[in-house]
């Protein structure tokens, strides 16, 4: 089933266990989840606005059909 995931939060978490440091995807959009592979890096310049990304990393921006 598809769905849109809203996520408010596009840099990885950062959880160290002892002298390792991992790296968890917080954007949804890695190859690799949990883990982050810098995906996020395309959300930097989203600003405020909401996109769907394709599994090519392609977006479009999405806007509501009502006027404001």
């Amino acid at each position: 089933m598809s769905r849109i995931v809203l996520h408010e939060r596009n840099v990885p978490y950062a959880v160290t266990v002892g002298s390792e440091t991992i790296y968890l995807c917080a954007c949804g959009l890695s190859g690799n989840k949990p883990y982050c592979d810098g995906s996020h890096k395309k959300t930097a310049n989203e600003g405020s606005d909401t996109f769907i990304y394709d599994h090519d990393g392609n977006r479009v921006k999405v806007q509501s059909f009502y006027p404001k």
